[in-house]
C-alpha cells in the first residue's frame, strides 16, 4: 500500500520498518502520519514537488524522504505536543536534511 503526495510516495512497509512496528493495529494511523509528514516536508521547502525533483535530476531528494520518516517516527512515539520528560529536540536533524532544498522567502 502506497501513500502519495503529488506523486511522492512512502510505503506503509517503509514506515513500519523505520518505526520497528511488526503489527497491523496502527496501519491507518501510520499511513496518515506518512501523508502528513510528506506534505509538511514539501511545504517547509516553499517549493513544489516538481521543483524539488528538478533540483535532484528528476528524483525526489532522498534527504526529504528521510526527513519525512523522521517526522513519522517523532509523531508516532510522541503523540502529544507536550511531554512530562525533558528531551533533546529532533528538529535540528530535520532542518539539516530539509534546509538545502528550502527556497529563501521574504
Amino acid at each position: 500500500m502506497r501513500h502519495s503526495i503529488d506523486g511522492v510516495e512512502l510505503t506503509l512497509e517503509e514506515m513500519k520498518t523505520h518505526l520497528r512496528v511488526d503489527y497491523d493495529d496502527d496501519n491507518a494511523y501510520i499511513a496518515r502520519l506518512g501523508r502528513t509528514a510528506l506534505s509538511q516536508i514539501v511545504n517547509s521547502t516553499h517549493r513544489s514537488v516538481e521543483e524539488l525533483k528538478e533540483m535532484n535530476n528528476g528524483e525526489f531528494p532522498m534527504e526529504l524522504y528521510q526527513a519525512a520518516l523522521q517526522l513519522v517516527d517523532l509523531w508516532y512515539k510522541e503523540r502529544s505536543a507536550v511531554s512530562a520528560i525533558n528531551k533533546i529536540a529532533v528538529p535540528y536533524g530535520l532542518e539539516l536534511l530539509v534546509k538545502p532544498f528550502t527556497k529563501l522567502t521574504l
